[in-house]
């Protein structure tokens, strides 16, 4: 067990020096893996205390758990904690290294003020040895909605997964807007610089600072994201589409959309579009993200959450488990 530290000790330099392609899971979602975690601790410098740690056995590295803490409660960044099994480990091995990475959360949590963690799990109905031991210490199952497209088909089975009433609009779209694309193949300043204050502009959500953007830039040029830009035939900036990409899932991380042009709404090229550039680039599942039910968010919420479902007719159920902490004595 390597312990977890505040700063820079032995927990995060066994965390960092990990052989990755041993743990999958702690990269294998950009909400949930490096693209999120870069993004929170530059905008959110010293919020959330770094607990991440590494149980390691007389074979190596077992478990790793991407951590932090805050207000009494153990997460990632605000986000469930990843608990990423190596995909070496057998099924007594796995549970044997599970229950010392809970042990330790529940020393971090009484050195802390936690009285829980928030713990990624496993899809609803294909529960895992993580869900298995989260059941095991009587956890409470919290499901999140999310509208996953299937991106194995290609475009035209994309196209089948949208709602009747988005064919048109995709269609329209297309003949509204030249799109242009920054990435790691164009990494062209030029082209993403306006896009902060379009972005301001267009979500009247108030002005991001520039270190946000600093990141997205970063995550860009390194090939961990993409965004894509529709503009009119006069060059005007009317979309803007940002997807991030870790291991086989893209994200539907941001979209921006001048709804002042036309009577009709101009988003719905601009993610079909992005939907299928991360299948040519061999990406699996387009998550459009979590689907909000009525009664548990504001209608804005609600209604984003519906355009997003109107992507694809797949919903998958993540289930975020609420893990009581045991006291220290």
């Amino acid at each position: 067990m390597v312990d977890g530290d505040a700063g820079p000790g032995p927990a995060s330099r066994a965390f960092a020096a990990l052989d990755r392609t041993l743990f999958p899971d702690l990269n294998g979602h950009p909400l949930f893996g490096d693209f999120t975690r870069r993004l929170y601790r530059t905008i959110h410098p010293g919020r959330h205390p770094d607990r991440s740690f590494v149980v390691a056995g007389d074979a190596g590295p077992a478990v790793a758990v991407a951590a932090t803490s805050q207000d009494n409660e153990i997460s990632m960044l605000g986000l469930p904690a990843v608990v990423a099994l190596s995909r070496d480990l057998d099924a007594p091995a796995a549970a044997k290294a599970l229950a010392a990475a809970f042990a330790h959360l529940d020393r971090i949590g009484a050195a802390d003020g936690a009285v829980s963690a928030r713990v990624r799990g496993g899809v609803a109905g294909c529960f895992g040895p993580l869900d298995n031991a989260c059941i095991a210490r009587l956890s409470k199952p919290v499901a999140r909605m999310h509208a996953v497209a299937d991106l194995a088909g290609g475009e035209e089975a994309i196209r089948r997964g949208l709602r009747d009433s988005y064919r048109s609009l995709v269609n329209w779209g297309r003949k509204q807007m030249v799109m242009t694309y920054v990435n790691r193949d164009n990494p062209d300043r030029n082209q993403f610089d306006p896009y902060p204050a379009f972005h301001s502009r267009v979500a009247g959500a108030g002005a991001r600072a520039a270190d946000y953007w600093d990141v997205i830039w970063e995550e860009i040029a390194r090939g961990d994201a993409e965004l894509s830009l529709g503009r009119l035939a006069d060059g005007s900036l009317v979309a803007g589409t940002l997807t991030a990409f870790a291991g086989e899932c893209a994200y539907y991380t941001s979209g921006v959309y001048d709804r002042d042009r036309f009577e009709k709404p101009l988003g719905h090229w601009p993610v079909f579009d992005a939907m299928v550039r991360a299948a040519a680039r061999g990406i699996i599942r387009y998550d459009l993200g979590e689907v909000l039910p009525r009664g548990t968010a504001s209608e804005k919420e609600v209604q984003i959450g519906f355009f997003k479902k109107g992507f694809t007719d797949n919903v998958v159920l993540w289930i975020e488990w609420q893990v009581p902490l045991v006291p220290q004595p």
